[in-house]
């Protein structure tokens, strides 16, 4: 019998073999009283010292007793609890096993460092919360699969140990022993495998599937993490798009007692960056960007001047509240950590504009900058995509959402195909997504746009999903476009490619991060605090130590040994 399963108790039943931990103790005078706590629920316990029970406990002591249920009287319910109106006078105790001296206490709310939560997680996982955030995980995950049943989605599984091929970030790598100097490496994601289920006549799949980066870990990024896979052939990204729409509706009534409305919001990439900030904009703040760049279009300000002659943009964010010169400084300090030079500003207050820059300003610029009411206009200046993450954090420092929805969705579209990133040309997403047009791709790769789309979550990036290529040409030439040679190609994608040769059928799909969702769901900062046992933002186990050193023997057995670097 578990806890839970005392409710159905009368008054006076005997209760036999009840185990759980012992939350708490409290010596009251003549009696003692025990919360005990397991999985399901807790209950107290009341008995004599003066009987023969044993009564050197601690807490997490797992135990088990015997005794009679009792209904407390009207003045003694604790109507907040679950069984509040309920206790067991014990009858007899044994202790199962004794607990050392636990190294932070099981608590709803504890003020622990992260890395000893991690150290002891199966402690960790035993507060309520804790367990909260896994029950809703393995529940998110029932109705996954419930509502796959529902639409006829095939659920196969693809192989973790692959051959290595570039997707955006650092793969993990396996040596194999019985092939020397080899490698698999971990999948980033099961993306080349769904897509050959659709070259082999499969008309759809899903996969709840673990992925492996090695790549630094934020809050919402680890090392490894979960995501739903899916693909659809003889679609195109508006049916992936339905039937997104339809999954997540049906996990968030079934799993989450939550109604969302579909379907879901529409947005360009370049809308998005220029009325938002960021390709991953929090739909459930009003206020957008404003574009004051005809304001200063003959400005006496050097650098605006100088900005606006090169084709660059000054945006700007409007709010009613007069901010403080601290809460400006606090603003200013943030994006100058995140790469910009510094936070344009002005107060307006009773038509007097107030500000660094406000002597500067001409006549024309002052009329229409009053324009704007009472408050404070905070800007920035330079080419969108550059200055765009200084107003996205701008944004949403200075608004909070005030939309109705709880839960805002928006899709994203229009992806550039490539982009810069550390001073190399990428792939924005994957490099197997179909240019939105071939010809414009062959002639100017740069500035094509992909068939891709996000789906983003209250401003966090839920999932990705593309119209995959199915023409061997199209995917050799995106290949050559990114810098490939061709050994490379045929090296990396030979086998792909041929795959791709054989009557290959148009197919897209999506993946949704799990971790990420869940995490969204329950309010939590990071997805460390949904996943049961998380590596630390370093990439590390405290738990168990990983990733740790190999002894000579075994390397050798391997065909490996460590280089250092120093020498």
């Amino acid at each position: 019998m578990n806890i839970n399963g005392i409710e159905n108790c009368k008054d006076g039943d005997q209760v036999e073999n009840l185990t759980g931990w012992v939350s708490s103790i409290r010596d009251h005078g003549g009696l003692t009283f025990i919360d005990l706590r397991d999985f399901t629920a807790s209950i107290q316990l009341v008995f004599d010292k003066s009987g023969e029970v044993n009564t050197k406990l601690k807490n997490e002591y797992y135990i088990s007793i015997n005794g009679v249920f009792k209904k407390r009287d009207d003045s003694l319910i604790n109507k907040k609890v679950f069984l509040g109106d309920s206790e067991i006078e014990v009858t007899n105790l044994t202790v199962i096993n004794e607990s050392k001296t636990l190294p932070f206490q099981i608590e709803n709310e504890i003020d622990t460092d992260e890395n000893i939560r991690l150290k002891y997680r199966y402690l960790d996982l035993r507060r309520e919360p804790m367990k909260i955030n896994i029950m809703t995980r393995s529940n998110t995950f029932k109705s996954i699969r419930s509502i796959m049943n529902q639409l006829n989605i095939y659920e196969i599984d693809t192989p973790t140990l692959i051959k290595s091929t570039p997707e955006g970030a650092k793969d993990f790598l396996v040596p194999s022993r019985k092939s020397p100097g080899s490698f698999y490496a971990l999948p980033q994601s099961p993306q080349m495998y769904k897509q050959l289920f659709m070259m082999s006549g499969f008309p759809n799949y899903y996969q709840i599937a673990k992925c492996y980066r090695d790549e630094d870990s934020r809050k919402d990024r680890q090392p490894e993490f979960t995501q739903l896979d899916l693909e659809f052939s003889d679609a195109n990204p508006s049916v992936v798009k339905s039937n997104i729409e339809t999954i997540i509706k049906f996990v968030f009534s079934d799993a989450y007692d939550c109604k969302v409305n579909t379907p879901f919001k529409s947005l360009s990439y370049n809308d998005a960056i220029n009325l938002y900030g960021t390709d991953k904009p929090d739909m459930r703040i009003a206020e957008t960007l404003i574009d004051i760049t005809e304001t200063f279009e003959n400005t006496e300000i050097n650098f605006l001047n100088n900005i606006i002659n090169n084709d660059g943009t000054v945006k700007a964010l409007h709010t009613q509240h007069i901010l403080t010169r601290k809460e400006i400084d606090s603003l200013d300090n943030d994006i100058k950590e995140l790469g910009s030079n510094g936070l344009g500003w002005f107060k307006i207050d009773n038509k007097n504009i107030s500000g660094p820059l406000a002597k500067l300003l001409n006549k024309n610029e002052t009329n229409k900058i009053l324009e704007f009411g009472s408050g404070t206009l905070l800007f920035q200046a330079g080419e969108i995509k550059s200055i765009a993450k200084y107003l996205d954090h701008i944004r949403r420092n200075i608004f909070k959402p005030t939309a109705d929805e709880t839960y805002s969705f928006v899709w994203i579209e229009d992806f550039p195909f490539f982009e810069y990133e550390d001073g190399n040309l990428q792939p924005s997403h994957h490099p197997f997504t179909t240019p939105k047009d071939d010809q414009v791709f062959k002639d100017d790769p740069i500035n094509s746009t992909a068939l891709h789309y996000d789906l983003v979550l209250n401003g966090v990036e839920l999932g990705s999903g593309s119209q995959r290529i199915n023409n061997p040409e199209i995917q050799k030439l995106v290949l050559e476009k990114w810098g490939l040679d061709e050994a490379e190609i045929e090296n990396r994608f030979g086998w792909f490619i041929e795959a791709l040769s054989f009557g290959t059928p148009v197919h897209a799909g999506f993946a949704i991060g799990i971790d990420r969702l869940v995490a969204e769901v329950l309010n939590q900062p990071s997805i460390r605090d949904v996943i049961p046992f998380p590596k630390t933002q370093s990439g590390l186990d405290p738990l168990t130590n990983a990733p740790a050193t190999i002894d000579e023997e075994l390397l050798e057995e391997y065909n490996l040994k460590y280089i250092n670097k120093d020498e």
